[in-house]
């Protein structure tokens, strides 16, 4: 019986605009969509059922979740009727911007493939992607990239590996929905920042998310996170996806402690740009 065991990498996005609504309710963006260290771990195995083990609830049902959506999209697609046991081993912080659903979906299509003799090569494992979710397309790829359209328009980049970079999660869950529908975007595009030039000129300044300033006036403790992060030597830091983990970079891991220290009411990861 075969069994695969595989890590999921979370993303943190270094900007995030959402241009405009597009015709068929979607939104176009602009980002760029870094994986990290921090990450969920798969094990599945070939079974006679259908199973998902987690060591989180999720309060939905199998069959809507993601990672149970993404094995039997696999299925479907080569055309075979295999069951498997799904161990998921969440790390990653659910609803926090980080992307954890749609790396598991990701890691879940590349581990049957292999499982399976890899019969698709990444570019067709994206396009059933797409299928899943907007953002999961990059994670099948796993590697830094500039992301447009609904996020599955993908330039990839070279990146700074190995930053220092300490994520916050302040126990608090944002509806991406909602913040979404709290931005009132219409289908007349707002002006791109070219947040690659900001990010490698120093311009962090110019680097926003448009979802902070909606999460910030939601939740006092975003705001009192990201504070504390460039008091004690972050040199960027910004809210995640639709949030609500907020991340520093830093150059110093000393620092980068202290800042952990005196976030300690919250979750706090220390992970690295990979």
């Amino acid at each position: 019986m075969k069994t695969l065991t595989k890590n999921a990498n979370a993303k943190i996005n270094i900007g995030l605009q959402v241009l405009n609504k597009r015709s068929d309710n979607y939104h176009n963006i602009n980002s760029i969509f870094i994986p990290i260290s921090l990450c969920d771990i798969i094990t599945i195995s070939e079974s006679i059922q259908f199973e998902l083990r987690s060591n989180v609830q999720f309060n939905i049902t199998d069959d809507e979740n993601l990672v149970m959506k993404a094995a039997k999209k696999f299925n479907e697609a080569l055309g075979i009727n295999k069951a498997y046991s799904i161990k998921l081993q969440k790390e990653i912080p659910m609803q926090a911007g980080l992307g954890g659903g749609s790396a598991d979906a990701a890691v879940v299509l590349k581990m049957l493939n292999e499982m399976n003799g890899n019969p698709f090569g990444d570019e067709y494992l994206a396009k059933l992607a797409i299928e899943l979710g907007s953002d999961v397309p990059f994670f099948i790829f796993n590697k830094p990239a500039i992301a447009k359209g609904r996020g599955e328009i993908l330039e990839f980049i070279n990146f700074r590996r190995e930053i220092n970079v300490l994520v916050v999660f302040p126990n608090v869950n944002i509806s991406t929905k909602e913040a979404y529908e709290a931005l009132k975007r219409t289908q007349e595009q707002v002006q791109e920042i070219d947040f690659y030039s900001a990010f490698n000129t120093g311009h962090y300044n110019l680097i926003i998310n448009d979802f902070e300033q909606y999460a910030i006036e939601k939740y006092k403790e975003i705001r009192e996170i990201k504070d504390i992060l460039y008091e004690n030597g972050s040199f960027f830091a910004l809210m995640s996806g639709s949030g609500s983990a907020v991340y520093g970079m830093f150059d110093s891991l000393e620092d980068m402690a202290i800042a952990a220290e005196k976030l300690d009411k919250y979750k706090t990861y220390f992970c690295k740009t990979i």
